[in-house]
């Protein structure tokens, strides 16, 4: 199926190759190719905002975008619109029996509101998502740990955004979060917090990137015939390869 890929403004022609590497790590030989992308009506490709179709089910996107260092996350897109309206009018037309299983008494829920180039003050937040009413939630609503999370993301044509040439049109998005990015790696592994480095040290976000392109996982021999600081073997052994250098 279709689904809305976020990616963090960063990297930018890194973002659909990490992706597709990644799509051949976890759903075999031949994922990568299967990949496919769209954009957005309204949208350029430097935009944030993708739709890709994936060659697997649910699990096979969360496992990308949980890996992934460009991903901010990976969406089952319930509706889009250039106004609330439409967007309203997109949700309802959504099939019920895609919504339902997520909207039980059983089931928590939170609703974020998320922008790219604009700031949306916590008011603002509050009465975006109190718009949502005519969704038939049933659960109850928890903020710290959901069962499920849906997303309200916007993006506007007022100007450019991050550098970035404007949209040609607003687009208000909502989708159900499938899987989101673990960064954590960048803070842990970050070259000023390392003992030693030289001169030529990867940048800790690059190293593992450049991983997750090389498909790093357990059973794999990764070997960097120019380690220099090892930023690469770092990055590959994280993920569990068995690194190797020359002596």
């Amino acid at each position: 199926m279709w689904y809305l890929c976020v990616f963090y403004h960063r990297l930018l022609d890194y973002r659909r190759p990490e992706v597709q590497s990644l799509a051949e790590l976890f759903g075999g030989p031949g994922g990568g190719a299967a990949v496919e992308w769209r954009m957005p009506e309204n949208h350029h490709e430097d935009s944030p905002f993708h739709l890709v179709r994936l060659p697997g089910d649910e699990r096979l996107a969360a496992q990308i975008a949980n890996r992934s260092l460009l991903v901010k996350g990976i969406y089952e897109l319930w509706g889009q619109g250039a106004t609330y309206d439409e967007l309203e009018k997109a949700i309802r037309a959504y099939p019920d029996e895609r919504k339902l299983p997520y909207l039980t008494p059983e089931s928590s829920f939170k609703i974020i509101v998320d922008s790219f180039g604009k700031a949306v003050s916590f008011e603002e937040q509050n009465a975006i998502i109190k718009r949502f009413t005519y969704i038939p939630f049933e659960g109850r609503v928890n903020l710290k740990k959901p069962d499920h999370k849906f997303f309200v993301l916007e993006t506007d044509d007022y100007g450019p955004q991050n550098g970035l040439p404007p949209v040609a049109q607003k687009t208000v998005f909502f989708g159900r979060l499938v899987g989101a990015a673990d960064r954590h790696v960048v803070p842990t592994y970050e070259l000023k917090s390392r003992k030693y480095i030289g001169p030529t040290a990867m940048d800790c976000e690059m190293a593992f990137l450049m991983a997750n392109q090389g498909l790093a996982q357990p059973g794999k021999l990764v070997y960097d015939p120019f380690v220099g600081t090892g930023s690469i073997l770092v990055a590959a052994a994280h993920f569990g390869a068995m690194t190797m250098i020359l002596i």
